[in-house]
């Protein structure tokens, strides 16, 4: 039968006894306020009261053994406690107090549930001496209530002499039923007062779980009590003993039943840490991008219910692998464990922050009204970055690249959102860092551009790819020095198409090399072209990286020069700066091999790569070209005029010839003549043009035939006057 705890927690629990016991003090404490000790001493006081009146009325019918020998099994049984799955203790006491109210008078078998219900807790001092009678007097009370409903249906002689097993059942049930229901009431009762929960909520979770099971068992132990009622006249005390085989049954039953509930309890508890596991990042705690995908869908469809945007970040910390490398892995991952939190800090309740792996995060924000409140964000968390963090005594500087992508002007579906923003992110880690919000021109692989790839090897065999030519010119006189080659795709239906949307793509395909032969061939087919009309300019042409691990090249370059009988002094390549961060053997054998055939090597975009003397020393390069971001800034950036100064000067002393490009003003063009420069190109001289127009813009001028010029030769090079700046004709 239940019985009220000191400390309830109708939840489920493992424990056996009627409270849960505390490993370290003697005595637990208990809730003595003063609405506890009112509610026990309200339902103490007239039990013991009732039971005074009761013996003082008959005093003999009090001293039978019988009653004590009842009451003495009712404690034995009170000292074998089953194991239940909620929070209340629970006996096999219950059909022995029930038979004592089917067996004897109403008050001697409250006198026998008094007496022998007790608490083992009890005897060792644990309860308070109140509370012990309180538990003694709730069971006394649905004794009282039993045997008052079943002497109603059935007089005491009847039911030691009725054959009829039948006529005793009904009344039985509906006592044990009343009983049950009253101790239940008493002991959600005491609940309440201690924990402040509805009574209704008391009752439903006193009820939870496989407790139904234990009524059930209740009911039928409740039929043995029928049993030993009825042998009670031939057997007398020794009836007690028909409970033996049931109750050692019930309690098994009760044990194997306990450890199902426990393996079930432990077995959902380990799949909730299974499942926490599979959506949460082992290394910090936050969650992986399993929840955050789960999340970004989440998020996507009550987007489109409510129609308000969403934005997706992804961030890269700068340098992390520099960390990793430099200090040890244990470094980087108390690192990221100190991130997380910080950057979760500057965000809302709603959004959501995962580690997607490495030192990659990612951001949702949902309910977003306007872009501005994503660009907000971004930079508050590249801020919070930008605060040293300490990691066991070092302070480590920590940067990020973060992309972002918005819902739905950027994609309408998780993946697109998370590649976009992806694109965004290294956009942003190309720029040096900081944040970018997605545009279609960052994205190398959108399906337009994956689909121009797919029709280059058609457009090769169908000649749309033609050549530009920029000029450029010397300084010095403003003579024309030169031109450089650029490609462009005539596409049937797209028009003219810039390099920038297909050969990032290209590179990474096997149509690299058939491209670059096409533009080898129609770069010295129209040099050819131009010097059998007289015009002899050097040109140069962009190499991809990528082209240096062809071991090939320069033979084939070779042959291409004699099939059409171009001296190489004629023919610049250009390489990117990039290049020199992944020289290795195998490029620097083919750029030797190239030098050796005799065509000019140039470094693009000089300033804006990771060069060092060491390369320019080492590898056989004869020009250099300022990019044209430093160029063109150096009238109002004073770092961007210091920097084409000390270049210039750079190239001057190691005999290298310098160009500028983005030379856009006749003050760029007479500064850079100043400062000594070699040659210029950009828009102030002319915008990249075709062959034909090319030919038209060299008429016009006063060209002379004259030899290629030579960087490695100082009588070659030509030092403009500073009080008479090279001057550009217009035309």
């Amino acid at each position: 039968m239940p019985e009220a705890d000191p400390h309830p927690s109708p939840a489920p629990a493992t424990t056996s006894t009627l409270e849960p016991e505390a490993p370290a003090p003697s005595k637990p404490e208990h809730d003595r306020r003063l609405i506890i000790r009112l509610y026990e001493f309200l339902l103490v006081a007239p039990m013991l009261a009732y039971l005074i009146w009761s013996v003082m009325q008959d005093p003999g019918a009090f001293w039978h053994y019988q009653i004590y020998v009842w009451a003495a099994s009712v404690a034995v049984a009170e000292f074998m406690p089953v194991p239940t799955s909620v929070g209340m203790g629970f006996s096999l006491s219950f059909p022995l107090e029930l038979s004592a109210a089917l067996l004897f008078p109403t008050p001697v078998a409250a006198a026998i549930a008094f007496l022998g219900s007790g608490d083992p807790r009890e005897f060792r001092g644990e309860l308070p001496p109140m509370k012990a009678l309180f538990i003694r007097a709730q069971i006394s009370l649905c004794v009282i209530a039993e045997s008052l409903i079943f002497k109603t249906w059935v007089q005491p002689v009847e039911v030691q002499t009725s054959p009829d097993l039948w006529r005793l059942i009904l009344p039985t049930l509906l006592a044990a039923i009343v009983g049950y229901a009253i101790n239940t009431l008493l002991v959600a009762l005491y609940y309440e007062f201690q924990t402040h929960k509805g009574f209704i909520a008391i009752l439903r979770e006193m009820h939870e779980g496989v407790f139904g099971e234990f009524l059930m068992s209740y009911m039928g132990l409740a039929l043995f009590a029928v049993l030993v009622s009825t042998s009670f006249s031939s057997l007398g005390v020794f009836a007690i003993f028909v409970f033996a085989a049931p109750l050692a049954f019930a309690r098994q039953m009760f044990r194997r039943t306990h450890s199902l509930q426990e393996a079930t309890v432990e077995l959902a508890a380990k799949q909730a840490e299974n499942e926490y596991q599979a959506l949460h990042d082992s290394l910090t705690g936050m969650p992986n991008r399993v929840l955050f995908q789960h999340g970004l869908v989440a998020a996507i469809e009550e987007a489109r219910k409510t129609g308000v945007g969403l934005a997706v970040m992804l961030m890269d910390l700068d340098h992390f692998k520099e960390i990793n490398d430099t200090l040890g892995h244990h470094f980087g991952d108390m690192l990221l464990q100190e991130i997380g939190p910080r950057l979760s800090s500057v965000l809302r309740d709603v959004d959501l922050m995962a580690r997607l792996g490495g030192d990659e995060f990612g951001i949702l924000l949902p309910d977003m009204g306007h872009e501005n409140v994503a660009l907000r964000v971004a930079s508050r968390l590249l801020e919070e970055l930008e605060r040293p963090v300490a990691v066991e005594g070092l302070a480590l500087d920590v940067s990020g690249s973060l992309g972002i992508a918005l819902f739905p002007r950027d994609a309408d579906d998780a993946d697109a959102l998370l590649r976009r923003a992806d694109v965004a992110m290294y956009a942003a880690k190309e720029a040096g860092g900081g944040f970018e919000l997605y545009r279609e021109e960052l994205d190398r692989h959108n399906p337009k551009r994956l689909t121009l790839v797919g029709q280059v090897r058609p457009a090769l065999e169908s000649n749309e790819f033609v050549m530009f030519y920029q000029p450029k010119v010397r300084l010095a006189d403003g003579r024309v020095a030169g031109a450089e080659a650029l490609i462009r795709w005539e596409h049937p239906t797209l028009g003219l198409v810039p390099p920038d949307e297909f050969i990032p793509l290209v590179e990474k395909t096997v149509l690299l090399r058939p491209l670059t032969h096409y533009v080898i061939d129609s770069v010295l087919k129209q040099w050819r072209e131009w010097a059998d009309m007289g015009i002899r300019l050097p040109i140069a042409l962009n190499l991809s990286p990528r082209s240096l691990l062809d071991q090939e090249l320069p033979d084939q370059v070779s042959e291409k020069l004699r099939h059409w009988n171009v001296p190489p002094a004629f023919v610049r390549m250009e390489l990117t700066e990039g290049f020199l961060l992944a020289d290795s053997g195998r490029s620097t054998g083919v750029l030797d091999a190239l030098s050796d055939v005799g065509v000019g090597l140039s470094i693009d975009d000089f300033g804006t790569g990771y060069s060092s003397l060491s390369h320019l020393k080492r590898l056989p390069i004869e020009e250099i070209k300022i990019d044209r971001s430093f160029v063109m800034q150096m009238h109002v950036d004073a770092n961007d005029f210091m920097i084409v100064r000390a270049t210039v000067d750079l190239g001057r002393h190691l005999g290298l010839r310098v160009v500028a490009e983005g030379v856009e003003d006749l003050a760029t063009f007479d500064r850079l003549a100043e400062f000594g420069c070699d040659e210029a190109q950009g828009y102030y001289i002319s915008k990249p043009i075709s062959a034909l127009e090319f030919t038209r813009w060299l008429s016009v001028r006063n060209l002379e035939d004259e030899p290629p010029i030579g960087s490695r030769s100082e009588s070659q090079r030509t030092d403009g006057d500073p009080d008479m700046p090279g001057h550009l004709h217009a035309v």
